[in-house]
């Protein structure tokens, strides 16, 4: 059977790499014998000074290397914030305004505003991010959104968190609905007993409980 090429390059390059590697350690066995041989007070003070520079030298190397590392996530996380910040300052505005996300209504301004955004997830965002939010805008579009809109949110929510190094730890399912709901604790506890219900089941039901 013919390897492709690329196989063959991988191999050739491979071969010479162990080559090169084991004459290399022929010649430093000849110079170890040769030094024992002459002096092995000689051999054992190179051997000493040698390890001191090579240990020396790859720690500060490390070190800049992991320093850099972190300076490019700082500023890259930086980024990040300000982005996330600016889409959910738009997203926030439709809760306060009374308009319900998938509902017939929804500001033109934010649907526009979603999708000038969205040309930032592609270079901006995490796998799990795209994952969640592809999840949400998807289960948005549906003509009778439910309940689960908002789970799905919260879970878009903690992906934002966990990409800037936030922990949602002890927060349970679906808390982030307290933020954008008045009554969050209620929509939990209906969501709970009926996981289907949607929005529009969801306000009769605050209107009964709350009169309004």
């Amino acid at each position: 059977m013919r390897l492709p090429l690329q196989l063959w390059r991988v191999l050739v390059t491979s071969a010479i790499l162990a080559l090169l590697g084991w004459f290399l350690v022929l010649g430093l066995r000849g110079v170890w014998h040769a030094l024992v041989g002459v002096s092995p007070q000689l051999a054992g003070a190179l051997v000493a000074g040698a390890t001191t520079i090579i240990v020396g030298t790859v720690t500060v190397m490390l070190g800049r290397y992991y320093e850099r590392k972190r300076d490019i996530e700082a500023h890259f996380r930086a980024d990040k914030i300000k982005i996330y910040d600016e889409f959910l300052q738009e997203l926030f505005k439709v809760f306060h305004s009374g308009t319900q996300l998938g509902e017939p209504g929804t500001d033109d301004n934010l649907v526009k505003f979603m999708r000038e955004w969205q040309r930032k997830l592609v270079l901006w965002d995490g796998p799990n991010v795209l994952r969640s939010y592809f999840l949400w805008i998807g289960h948005l579009k549906n003509r009778n959104p439910d309940v689960q809109a908002l789970f799905l949110m919260d879970e878009f929510f903690r992906a934002l968190r966990s990409d800037v190094g936030q922990s949602s730890a002890g927060l349970e399912r679906g808390a982030f609905a307290h933020l954008v709901l008045r009554h969050g604790e209620f929509f939990l506890e209906q969501a709970r007993q009926n996981p289907s219900m949607t929005f529009k089941e969801l306000s009769e039901l605050e209107k009964k409980r709350f009169g309004f």
